[in-house]
């Protein structure tokens, strides 16, 4: 009984160890690319105050341009701090 068991066991495992890998789930293609990737930090701010200017200036924005602005407002509002803990406003 014993033998029947273990046989069972390794056999289990060694069907367990070929199974083929689960597929990963395919992207959208419509998934965004990010327009700020390939630029270091000093770049992204720099990119970011320019396009604030020229909205500013009422200048016309190309597609890409808008894209890079509205990714440089998302980043703006990710990064804003968040309100102190009510324990650090009393001190």
């Amino acid at each position: 009984m014993t033998k029947t068991l273990s046989a069972l066991a390794v056999l289990l495992c060694a069907t367990a160890a070929h199974a083929a890998p689960a597929p990963m789930p395919k992207q959208p293609s419509t998934a965004a690319v990010d327009p700020l990737a390939g630029l270091n930090m000093d770049q992204q701010m720099e990119l970011c105050d320019r396009l604030e200017t020229l909205k500013k200036e009422n200048k016309p924005l190309s597609p890409k341009m808008q894209q890079q602005l509205k990714a440089c407002q998302a980043m703006s509002m990710e990064s804003a701090p968040d309100a102190a803990p009510d324990a650090t406003q009393e001190r």
